[in-house]
């Protein structure tokens, strides 16, 4: 058994002895030169060597949560630039989506003009020099930038800010009570109504000066595309600013008398624009303010547009 034992032993060092020294004595080259590869490539049936492999039995042995593991996803995706790609697609997506409601809003003001035109048989006004001068990005809808903002687009701005105002002022609120109770024990709820309406009022006259003299509009009116400018359409100054928040209540009055301008002037001025001097005119940043491609063609076809 010992004998037998050793016998591949000795054997096998014998033969990687002699294997060695051919190897010693023959370059590998001359061996590779001598082999024909392509021979002994037709001589291997491929299909039955393939019906030999388990291929389930070698996925078995693949830890794919290490596999996994060594790969850094978040990196490929961010080198595949798919953040950005969602990015952008997100904002041409939203932004698409608020121009046609802008459009159709700008589509409304303006049939609400040429009805009043028609009516009282007056002459369309004069655009005011754009504020937003990019040209037109379709031929197939008539630029509106600079122009002066209608009645209908004006009313969703106003309807936004005042949703804006009263949410903020609720939090507002909240806030003051929560600190009057943690630091003073003092609550800010059982304030008259008197109390509660001219502090609402001095707050919504904050929020409009503070956002008109930064930017030229509010929350509503840079949601549906206007901006507030002196008559002269330069930059609203901060004293214009604060007359025209502070006399907006005389344009409410008398079941908002002060508001009718804004449908039957030639320059939709309410009476708090024209004690401040300004007017609110369509800017939608960046992209032209548009009429929708219908009411443009209709438009045209009558000569008015």
């Amino acid at each position: 058994m010992a004998a037998s034992a050793e016998g591949p032993g000795l054997i096998g060092r014998m033969a990687g002895a002699v294997t060695g020294r051919v190897v010693d004595v023959v370059p590998p080259e001359v061996i590779l030169d001598h082999l024909d590869l392509d021979a002994f490539l037709d001589r291997i049936d491929i299909n039955h060597l393939l019906d030999r492999i388990d291929v389930e039995r070698l996925l078995a042995r693949v830890d794919l949560n290490a596999l996994l593991s060594d790969v850094q996803l978040a990196e490929l995706v961010r080198r595949a630039g798919i953040p950005e790609l969602v990015a952008e697609t997100s904002g041409q997506l939203a932004g698409g989506v608020l121009d046609s409601a802008r459009r159709q809003l700008v589509g409304v003001d303006t049939l609400l003009e040429r009805i009043f035109i028609r009516a009282v048989r007056r002459r369309p006004p004069d655009p005011v020099a754009p504020a937003v001068v990019p040209g037109s990005r379709s031929s197939h809808r008539e630029q509106v930038s600079g122009r002066f903002a209608g009645a209908a687009s004006r009313a969703v701005a106003a309807g936004v800010d005042l949703g804006v105002i009263l949410m903020s002022y609720s939090a507002l609120v909240g806030l003051t009570e929560f600190v009057g109770q943690a630091l003073f024990d003092v609550s800010v709820r059982g304030a008259s109504g008197i109390v509660a309406a001219i502090a609402l009022g001095a707050w919504a006259v904050v929020y409009i000066v503070t956002a008109t003299t930064i930017t030229g509009r509010t929350v509503g009116k840079a949601l549906v595309g206007l901006k507030i400018v002196s008559r002269d359409t330069s930059p609203l100054r901060p004293g214009a600013a604060a007359l025209r928040a502070l006399t907006f209540p005389f344009s409410t009055a008398l079941l908002g008398l002060g508001l009718l301008p804004i449908l039957t002037s030639s320059r939709h001025r309410a009476l708090h624009d024209v004690l401040a001097g300004t007017v609110v005119v369509y800017d939608w940043g960046d992209r032209p303010a548009e009429l929708p491609a219908p009411l443009t063609a209709y438009l045209r076809r009558r000569n008015v547009a």
